[in-house]
């Protein structure tokens, strides 16, 4: 009698065909949850830049408001009256948590009213304000 030892061929072709559907199915998965998280960084990042710059060429306060879900930038401090900014709200994607709540404002010289240098995760990964400066890496 003859021990059966490894597979056959026919048992090695279904188990790489059926792993390559499963992959095939899970890849986009997270691929998106990365490429979304990557893409609203980079618009967090980009939405400050721009607070700052109006405020230094308006020569007044630009709230910014930070939650885990949004950033909107605001020219009044409840961000409630209506303004060219109001349009300027950026909602986090499904699964891309901000780690901070917080509110701070650029004054006319682009400089943060934060007292220290404010640092955030939005999908894991750190965005940074500069205290003096204002600066957004």
């Amino acid at each position: 009698m003859r021990l059966g030892r490894g597979f056959t061929m026919l048992e090695l072709v279904v188990a790489l065909v059926i792993s390559a559907i499963l992959a095939a199915m899970a890849l986009p998965f997270f691929s998106d949850r990365e490429a979304n998280g990557a893409w609203f960084r980079e618009q967090v990042k980009a939405a400050l830049r721009y607070a700052q710059r109006q405020a230094v060429a308006n020569r007044r306060l630009v709230y910014v408001f930070i939650d885990p879900a949004q950033v909107r930038l605001c020219l009044d401090n409840p961000c409630t009256a209506p303004n060219e900014f109001t349009a300027y709200h950026l909602v986090a994607p499904s699964g891309v948590p901000i780690s901070t709540t917080t509110a701070f404002s650029f004054d006319g010289l682009g400089r943060p009213s934060i007292g220290s240098t404010l640092t955030f995760t939005v999908a894991g990964n750190p965005v940074t304000v500069q205290a003096e400066t204002g600066y957004v890496p």
